[in-house]
C-alpha cells in the first residue's frame, strides 16, 4: 500500500469507532504509527475536519484511508479550501 506525505489529504473509508469522525470525511495526515503487538498494521494520526474546523484528532490504520493529492498548506489546498 503507498504510503502518503505527512500533511497530505486523505479522506476515511471508515467509520472511526468511539468518535464523531464517520466515513467520507476528510483530514491531514500528522504522523506516521508503526505496527504493534496488537495492531499489526501501520497507520496515521489524522487531524480531522469538519466545516474547515478541527473535528478530531483520530489514529486509524493505513487501509482506511484514501490519499487526495493535496498538501496541506499548499497553494493548490489553501484555495480550495477558501473557495
Amino acid at each position: 500500500m503507498t504510503q502518503v506525505s505527512l500533511f497530505q489529504w486523505v479522506e476515511l473509508k471508515h467509520d472511526v469507532p468511539n468518535t464523531p469522525v464517520k466515513a467520507g470525511y476528510q483530514g491531514v495526515v500528522l504522523d506516521y504509527l508503526n505496527p504493534t503487538k496488537t495492531q499489526k498494521e501501520p497507520g496515521y494520526i489524522l487531524e480531522v475536519f469538519q466545516d474547515g474546523e478541527t473535528l478530531d484528532v483520530v489514529s486509524v490504520p493505513i487501509s482506511w484511508v484514501k490519499p487526495l493529492s493535496q498538501i496541506w498548506g499548499s497553494t493548490e489546498s489553501a484555495s480550495k479550501q477558501t473557495a
